[in-house]
């Protein structure tokens, strides 16, 4: 069973070490096209993006995963197309609201008329709607290999999307906006065609299931709101305070994470429907734990290196991105904590407790908020990552103790708290210190510390 766990692990994690690396020889060229204010304005667009998705699922997606493995195989299209309707007249209530409020969302963008964007905006919910849909199909008939290809399309797309457009009309945020929508199209055209049978495939609609499918997703609209807003609050704590230079040096700090990002999403994207499928089997508790214990493992070992080679990878950037080096370290408390809680706080899901969501969200973004209020004034950049890392940290043990209540499991959680405390100091060294020997002292001793936990 572990055997065939970790080919899966690798078949869907593959596709984005490969997307990384694709990145990697982009990220000069695309820094050197598009100044960091540029890119502060197009992750303001992705913001929006995300908040207007969560809207239009309406937790469909989330029902769907839920149900696949408790719906007959022939029964599974049908599934599909009860899920994806609801958010398909979502989505055009949601273009009207943008086409007429336009002037006000152009404001986040500089205050100037900004209808271009709201029409790709308008285009891009339409087809993420439907690129969600399809990628969630290969996710749960667990096809690893042809989700990594899609995430390598997606690379190649978008890099290239970001390209063509700065080089053939102008280098602003508009070509990043530009590259995302190439990229979710060229993604959901293809995995559409790998599964073209199971779209095609002739399924009545059923009132009573798209009720149900509303009844399970519907809580996961306010958690997932509150979750939009934990992990926005930073970006939109700079946007209040600083200008749109530090946002683009914060969102190229983020990229400094990457190797710890793809851990997050390669996991996330084969854990899911492994997890429900295991605890269908009734052999799921001792299973939750080890995976658990191993995955922390893995996640404090590439958390610790990525703040060890800070600044050797901000050198792939432009002059201008290299202060990013130092916003960083407290970064990888949020892949860290999202990763492990996949695992730990499952029972949640499993029992169909899905309102706790809300209850842990509102708590970890209730930190985020004070701590982005008393820092980011203070610090910038910097304070927006401290701010984070720590409402992440929340995140991980208010989920963690929730799970285990409604799904009793032993994890390991004194060693992994020893391990959080030992990392909260490197990165606080690393992110204030200013000595470069300090900075390398501390990664080591930590390291050292936690491996031997």
């Amino acid at each position: 069973m572990y055997h065939s766990m970790i080919k899966s692990f690798f078949q869907f994690s593959a596709g984005s070490w490969i997307s990384a690396a694709i990145s990697f020889f982009t990220t000069p060229i695309t820094t050197y096209l598009i100044l960091p204010s540029e890119f502060g304005k197009a992750s303001l667009y992705t913001l929006v993006l995300n908040l207007a998705m969560i809207g239009v699922l309406a937790g469909a997606d989330q029902s769907f995963i839920r149900m696949f493995y408790e719906t007959d195989q022939e029964r599974r299209p049908s599934l599909l197309w009860n899920a994806i309707i609801p958010p398909l007249f979502l989505c055009g209530g949601v273009t009207v609201f943008l086409v007429c409020c336009r002037f006000e969302v152009s404001r986040l963008f500089g205050g100037i008329d900004q209808s271009l964007v709201v029409i790709l905006l308008s285009f891009n919910l339409f087809i993420s709607i439907f690129e969600r849909f399809s990628v969630l199909v290969l996710r749960m008939k667990k096809r690893g290999l042809a989700f990594s290809a899609l995430r390598i399309v997606w690379a190649l797309a978008n890099s290239g999307g970001i390209v063509f457009f700065a080089l053939t009309v102008e280098k602003s945020f508009l070509a990043v906006i530009f590259g995302a929508f190439v990229s979710s199209l060229c993604v959901f055209a293809l995995s559409f065609l790998l599964e073209l049978k199971f779209w095609v495939k002739r399924c009545p609609l059923s009132i009573p299931k798209i009720k149900e499918i509303l009844g399970y997703g519907l809580p996961f609209i306010p958690a997932s709101i509150l979750y939009w807003l934990l992990s926005s609050m930073d970006k939109l704590a700079l946007r209040s305070y600083t200008s749109f230079e530090e946002i683009g040096l914060y969102t190229a700090g983020q990229k400094i994470v990457i190797a710890l990002s793809l851990m997050q999403v390669g996991f996330g994207m084969f854990w899911a429907p492994v997890a429900y499928e295991q605890y269908e089997n009734k052999d799921s508790k001792v299973f939750f734990s080890r995976v658990a214990k191993t995955i922390a493992g893995g996640m404090f070992l590439v958390s610790f290196l990525s703040i060890a080679c800070k600044d050797i990878i901000v050198l792939i950037f432009d002059n201008a991105y290299l202060p990013s080096a130092k916003t960083m370290p407290f970064m990888v408390f949020s892949p860290l904590a999202l990763t492990v809680s996949q695992v730990t706080a499952m029972g949640i899901n499993l029992k169909k407790r899905t309102y706790w969501h809300l209850f842990v969200t509102l708590i970890s973004a209730s930190v985020n908020f004070v701590g982005n209020l008393l820092l980011v004034p203070l610090y910038g950049a910097k304070g927006a990552a401290v701010s984070t890392g720590i409402a992440y940290i929340v995140f991980f043990y208010v989920g963690t103790f929730i799970s285990r209540k409604v799904y009793p499991v032993s994890y390991s959680l004194i060693r992994f708290s020893i391990g959080v405390v030992i990392l909260f100091v490197v990165a606080t060294v690393n992110t204030f210190s200013g000595s470069l020997t300090f900075e390398l002292l501390s990664v080591t001793i930590g390291g050292v510390a936690v491996f031997l936990l």
